[in-house]
């Protein structure tokens, strides 16, 4: 019965301290502690591209994505929330990219995407390209639209 006891306890100190350093993360980048984030995409380039992100309305297939064209999705932020997306610009150029994380230090995020995409980073005024990765067992043949 101590162990359970115990065990509860640390459970309790856990979740207590994970509550506390995530206040003090939030409030060092200037993201308060239940914010809203806005996250945009915007198609700047010159064909349609593909794209799906987590925990959005977009999550379960890849929808186009035409020039000139936005997609925008917002959360609560709490803890350390993570989002990414995937996008297929051309055969060269396609896989996931983090959407969202604290590091990006942004409440209204705003990507572009070209041959790559891009976040503008007002907290630096200039934009940062992201690198594209794909998980080796990752199969995109799962989330294509089926008509």
């Amino acid at each position: 019965m101590a162990n359970k006891e115990n065990l509860t306890s640390l459970a309790v100190v856990v979740v207590v301290a994970a509550v506390m350093l995530s206040s003090s993360m939030a409030g060092a980048t200037g993201i308060k502690w239940q914010s809203t984030v806005e996250v945009t995409l915007s198609n700047d380039g010159l064909y349609p591209v593909w794209y799906m992100c987590q925990m959005t309305d977009k999550a379960d297939s890849l929808y186009q994505l035409q020039p000139n064209s936005t997609y925008r999705f917002s959360f609560s932020h709490l803890a350390f929330p993570m989002r990414w997306c995937y996008l297929y610009i051309d055969p060269r150029s396609h896989g996931f990219f983090w959407a969202y994380t604290v590091r990006s230090r942004c409440i209204r995020c705003f990507w572009s995407i070209n041959k790559h995409p891009s976040l503008y980073r007002g907290d630096r005024g200039r934009w940062e390209r992201q690198k594209l990765f794909m998980p080796p067992d990752f199969d995109i043949t799962k989330y294509a639209k089926k008509e």
